[in-house]
């Protein structure tokens, strides 16, 4: 099955956070995983403010992007195109979502998966209605 996990339910995958144990259920279940364009920025940004918050050590920061860094050369990459950026502007005023939830919810839609997936509740809202097998992890 192939599942789109946008970057609020990827990041579950490193840190053990709210709802890691039925993402790691749904990875059990998953044999590719697609993810938006942004996600790599976004993962960054997740990890770069727990630092900040001083919820990571430096240390422990630094394994987890390396060891994300791997793992993202292995998923499959929503491609930027004009496509995606037509499907995202159209995801704006019909869900009335912000930037990057737009980008997340056209790049589940385009990636074809069989699941998206996210952690954040308006975006779940706004993919039930979308696309197919919307999943909400918390």
């Amino acid at each position: 099955m192939r599942a789109f996990i946008d970057t609020s339910s990827l990041f579950k995958k490193y840190v053990e956070e709210s709802g890691w144990e039925e993402l790691d259920e749904t990875l059990n279940q998953v044999s590719e995983i697609a993810i938006s364009p942004l996600a790599w920025v976004e993962f960054n940004s997740a990890v770069s403010r727990r630092l900040r918050e001083k919820k990571l050590t430096s240390e422990y920061a630094s394994s987890l992007l390396s060891e994300a860094k791997r793992d993202f050369q292995s998923y499959s990459r929503v491609i930027w195109n004009e496509t995606l950026e037509t499907v995202a502007a159209e995801m704006t005023y019909r869900y009335s979502l912000s930037t990057l939830d737009a980008v997340q919810l056209a790049s589940g839609l385009l990636s074809k998966a069989d699941l998206f997936v996210t952690s954040d509740r308006r975006l779940f809202e706004e993919a039930r209605k979308t696309v197919r097998g919307a999943r909400f992890i918390g």
